[in-house]
């Protein structure tokens, strides 16, 4: 396993009791063909925030970030020797997939809950916490992208995510599902294998449709014309490390295949 070390940027912060806290990368020299990017890795809440006033219980729950998503990147890590990016705080404090003008960046309410620390924010509150989570993260995604680039690699890059077993009091059946927005390579392809290898219900465009929700593969993947996708997994298939490990180890067998296919390691760019 590569080393694992933190991606220090500079950060206007104007928060008096907080400091700001760096995303992580692991594996950061490797140049596979492949960069993780999880951007709802943790529930994570600085001091200084006072858990913007929401109980314990409210930030165990998939509002607050999304469950098994980082343990699964981990792990594939290990086994790929691949880069990955883990953003430092909730989605709660600042939604790393959002756009910077996106009314729900910072939300005030999320899944029904209010959040009270984020309610009437001034433009300069917003702004700080952009300088101290948000941009460094993405500047961490894009300096990978740029390494792999300069090293003559094309890298697939995906987004890892989790999804809630129910919604609205609908179950959801599908055990994982992929997320495109223009460019079908990556999403198609893994789609393909994952019903070739297994009997799992596979969400093509589901829960979620990358044509909606889609920033950090936009910004990270599609601009640059490379392979991307989002990968959602089921949360309840995540409780143990167990069942991680065993969804990381089916991913990396998926994505080996995906990057020695010359139709879809390739530069090209969709309209």
């Amino acid at each position: 396993m590569g080393l694992t070390i933190k991606f220090h940027m500079r950060a206007t912060v104007y928060l008096m009791s907080s400091s700001p806290v760096q995303p992580e990368i692991l594996n950061p020299d490797a140049r596979e063909g492949l960069i993780i990017l999880c951007d709802h890795a943790t529930n994570h809440i600085p001091a200084g925030f006072e858990q913007l006033g929401l109980p314990d219980d409210v930030l165990a729950q998939h509002v607050a970030y999304d469950i098994g998503a980082e343990a699964v990147t981990r792990k594939m890590c290990e086994l790929m020797g691949v880069s990955a990016v883990l953003a430092p705080v909730s989605r709660l404090l600042i939604d790393c997939n959002r756009e910077p003008d996106s009314p729900t960046l910072v939300p005030a309410i999320s899944d029904g809950i209010s959040i009270p620390g984020n309610g009437d924010l001034s433009a300069g509150a917003i702004r700080a916490r952009m300088d101290a989570y948000y941009t460094p993260f993405h500047d961490a995604c894009a300096h990978l992208v740029e390494a792999h680039l300069d090293a003559g690699v094309v890298p697939l890059v995906v987004g890892m995510h989790s999804f809630t077993d129910e919604m609205g009091g609908e179950k959801r059946p599908w055990h994982a599902g992929f997320l495109w927005n223009k460019d079908p390579r990556l999403a198609q392809a893994m789609i393909g294998l994952m019903e070739r290898e297994t009997d799992l219900v596979i969400g093509d465009n589901l829960p979620y449709s990358g044509k909606d929700l889609y920033h950090t593969m936009e910004r990270h993947g599609a601009a640059h014309g490379l392979p991307q996708t989002t990968i959602e997994i089921r949360q309840d298939l995540l409780a143990k490390q167990s069942m991680t490990d065993e969804w990381a180890a089916l991913m990396a067998d998926l994505l080996d295949e995906c990057m020695q296919r010359d139709d879809i390691a390739r530069i090209e760019h969709f309209r």
